[in-house]
């Protein structure tokens, strides 16, 4: 079977996000009132929590530049290793 993602725009999202916060309704309630799963409106939840603390944007977005540059590394030693390859079978003298 194959999987759909569903996509919900911002004002969805920020919406449920709302009838959670304001009206003190569960998660699991808006959920089934919804249509959608607990888990989704468990990580809104959590996205919107995570937007209200700057500090912790911050660190998430210093973490991404991180995986960044280390994959970056890690190709471009990859890289280095095969030019180094490269340079050893070239600049042996052929073979008579």
């Amino acid at each position: 079977m194959a999987k759909t993602e569903k996509r919900y725009n911002k004002e969805f999202k920020d919406g449920v996000v709302r009838l959670v916060l304001d009206n003190g309704r569960s998660g699991a309630s808006v959920a089934k009132d919804l249509g959608i799963s607990e888990q989704t409106v468990y990580r809104w939840l959590d996205q919107q929590k995570t937007r209200q603390r700057p500090d912790k944007v911050r660190i998430i977005e210093l973490e991404a530049e991180l995986k960044a540059a280390n994959r970056r590394v890690v190709d471009l030693e990859k890289t280095v290793t095969i030019l180094k390859k490269a340079t050893a079978i070239f600049a042996t003298p052929p073979q008579k």
